[in-house]
């Protein structure tokens, strides 16, 4: 029988009415148990914050095994065990603290890790597709220059083969020409060698003649590789095993302060650096040389203007000359060494001035070192009046 009924009983019942000594000692003890209950209930509800709030002040969760939920069930009733689980524990300085994460919260949280964790594996796939998309694209985009400039090389030895077809005929011409004096004169200038210096004149002459018919024949050679379109099948073949790019407005600037605004064709050169020409700077010590149109030289190199209006005089020599440049370049190198480009400075200038010497008079390498070096003065601010004479020839295509 429940308490409050048991005591709506006793109450109801008539006073006079005396109860049996045995029905009020089994009140008194009902009496008693109940009181211990409601002293124990209320202890325990007390006790459910200050053990939260305890277990959170040294880092611990709240008692969450089963065997401790049991035994706060049975002293203190279900609404403690969810006042336990429902209610935060308060840290010293009033910051709260989430005694237990309900079910649903570590399945809502396992959720957001895994969220997390796939949105942070998509961004760095997306990120790495993006890189070799990139890398694709910039591989393509190099690669599509490099065919559009190897196909401008192409256009440029069909448009140079007949735009310079009629001075490279002429020059061809000439040289075949000189051929056939020679063989005409070659008689009479022996006989007149070997009256007028007997065996050891004639000896001479001979020799002489052996150079200057090994250099007729190095001429018509070059003349008939520039009839053929040669020095632009040469570039063609360079620029594909090289690093070919087009003059800085710095660079052209510099030449033409030197050369003149419409020396050369200047769109058409091209400075190569890279790729084969390694090998062939590591066995020529780095120094710079040119081929037709093509300057080929070091970074270092590059970074000097005198040198690259040096170079760039060899253009020029090569655009009013053609290729035959090439071997007399060559051969003041092989008979003179580095003399080759020694012209007295420009004390040499005024000494050969008086003596009626021109521009053209001088060497290939003599005339790109005169250009470099003119260039050196006027920029370093120097007076350049002995280089002005040659200069202003060099300018009139003089060469």
């Amino acid at each position: 029988m429940p308490f409050r009924a048991f005591d709506d009983a006793l109450s109801s019942a008539s006073p006079a009415l005396s109860p049996e000594p045995h029905i009020g000692q089994a009140y008194d003890n009902r009496m008693r148990q109940r009181e211990r209950f409601k002293v124990s209930t209320v202890e325990s509800k007390r006790a459910v914050p200050a053990a939260v709030n305890a277990r959170a002040r040294v880092g611990k969760p709240a008692p969450t095994t089963y065997s401790e939920l049991i035994a706060l069930q049975r002293t203190a009733g279900n609404a403690a065990v969810c006042q336990l689980l429902e209610k935060p524990a308060t840290e010293a300085g009033g910051r709260l603290v989430p005694v237990q994460r309900g079910f649903f919260d570590s399945i809502g949280n396992f959720f957001k890790g895994a969220a997390k964790a796939v949105g942070s594996a998509v961004k760095g796939i997306a990120s790495g597709i993006g890189k070799a998309v990139g890398g694709i694209g910039k591989a393509l985009g190099g690669a599509a220059r490099w065919v559009f400039a190897r196909l401008g090389d192409a256009g440029e030895w069909l448009l140079n083969l007949f735009r310079d077809l009629p001075g490279r005929l002429l020059r061809f011409g000439k040289a075949i020409a000189d051929g056939l004096i020679g063989v005409v004169t070659f008689i009479p200038e022996a006989i007149g060698a070997l009256i007028h210096g007997g065996i050891a004149g004639f000896a001479s002459w001979i020799w002489a003649k052996a150079k200057s018919g090994a250099a007729w024949a190095g001429t018509l050679i070059s003349r008939l590789f520039d009839l053929i379109g040669g020095p632009e099948l040469a570039e063609f073949v360079l620029h594909i095993v090289s690093n070919a790019t087009p003059l800085s407005n710095t660079e052209r600037a510099a030449a033409q302060s030197v050369l003149g605004a419409n020396a050369l064709r200047w769109d058409e050169v091209r400075i190569d650096q890279g790729g084969v020409l390694g090998l062939v700077f590591k066995l020529n010590q780095g120094r710079a040389f040119t081929t037709f149109h093509s300057i080929n030289m070091t970074a270092a190199d590059r970074a000097d203007l005198s040198i690259v209006v040096h170079e760039l005089t060899h253009v020029d020599q090569y655009e009013h000359a053609g290729s035959v440049y090439i071997g007399q370049a060559l051969g003041d190198q092989i008979a003179e060494g580095s003399h080759a480009y020694d012209y007295g400075g420009s004390a040499g200038l005024t000494t050969d001035r008086a003596a009626g010497k021109h521009y053209a008079d001088y060497g290939r390498e003599r005339q790109a070192q005169i250009a470099q070096d003119y260039y050196r003065d006027v920029t370093s601010g120097t007076p350049t009046v002995e280089y002005d004479p040659y200069i202003a020839e060099l300018r009139r295509g003089e060469l």
